[in-house]
């Protein structure tokens, strides 16, 4: 993927170095794999959708790019994942200029709250914009096939595995994406992987 630090504000820019940096030196092969095909491709769209829906560009676009800065160190379940990144976003945010106030609404309302999971639904039109293209990237690259591939999770056998790709698909398209017209651009990408990963146990 091309660059996306072009056009962007100085804070931006610094978010996106030292992310990179992170990323790129990560020995865990999940964490370059994240950066390089999913951490840019969703700040890129979150910021996309934050000029459509006018939420404010420059914090939505560096939540995107802090968003799963856990797998940089550690596995999902990691009780350490959420706590580092978090530990490590604030970091990030403070030295490229953003205040603590700043900081804090990016963290708790914009990152904390993407993965729409019950309960914990992002409330502003940064955090809709962020869980929207997380869960777009998910329907339409090849995000499950690359893990079934992986069998990531790897603790899961097969049927656990199609039970985590339910929850995960029905999450994504009606929990995650907030905006009618991305739902209705990836319902065929929906649709297409329930039948190849979700049917397959019911036929």
């Amino acid at each position: 993927m091309k660059s996306i630090t072009n056009m962007k504000t100085q804070k931006q820019n610094a978010v996106y170095k030292l992310v990179e940096d992170l990323y790129t030196s990560s020995e865990r092969e999940m964490g370059q794999w994240m950066w390089k095909n999913h951490v840019q491709w969703v700040a890129s769209k979150a910021s996309e959708l934050a000029e459509k829906y006018d939420g404010n560009q420059e914090k939505v676009y560096v939540g995107a790019l802090l968003h799963d800065l856990g797998d940089v160190w550690f596995e999902r379940d990691d009780e350490l994942f959420d706590k580092k990144g978090n530990k490590e976003g604030e970091k990030i945010l403070l030295e490229s200029g953003f205040t603590k106030e700043e900081v804090q609404e990016i963290l708790q309302e914009i990152v904390e709250p993407h993965s729409c999971y019950p309960g914990n639904l992002p409330k502003t039109i940064e955090g809709k914009c962020l869980a929207s293209a997380d869960a777009m990237f998910h329907l339409v690259t090849d995000f499950f096939p690359q893990f079934c591939w992986k069998h990531i999770p790897e603790s899961l056998d097969y049927s656990q595995w199609i039970d985590w790709v339910t929850e995960k698909l029905e999450r994504d398209f009606n929990n995650k994406i907030f905006f009618e017209d991305e739902k209705s651009e990836v319902e065929p990408y929906y649709e297409s992987l329930k039948r190849v990963y979700v049917d397959t146990r019911n036929k």
